[in-house]
């Protein structure tokens, strides 16, 4: 067996809910469901500055991008005048 520690710990009666329908649908036992999630969960946090400075960036562009979509939502390329080559 692997050398494991084990943790108590409280989460939200619809949190707990959600992982038991989960858990069976995947086939796992609790601790196997709870062990994917975490690892998935850490992997994905920055472990950089660097990391965090592009989280940091892809943050900004994505608010970029929705400040545009909510200014230009009503538009669309069939308002704009005709294009023509003109060189």
């Amino acid at each position: 067996m692997q050398n494991v520690e084990r943790v108590a710990i409280s989460l939200p009666k619809d949190l707990v809910q959600k992982a038991e329908k989960a858990r069976k649908l995947m086939g796992l036992n609790r601790s196997e469901l709870y062990h994917l999630a975490l690892k998935a969960y850490l992997e994905n946090l920055p472990d950089s500055e660097e990391d965090t400075r592009l989280s940091e960036l892809y943050k900004e562009i994505a608010d970029t991008d929705r400040e545009l979509l909510s200014h230009f939502r009503g538009h669309s390329y069939r308002h704009l005048p005709p294009y023509s080559d003109v060189e």
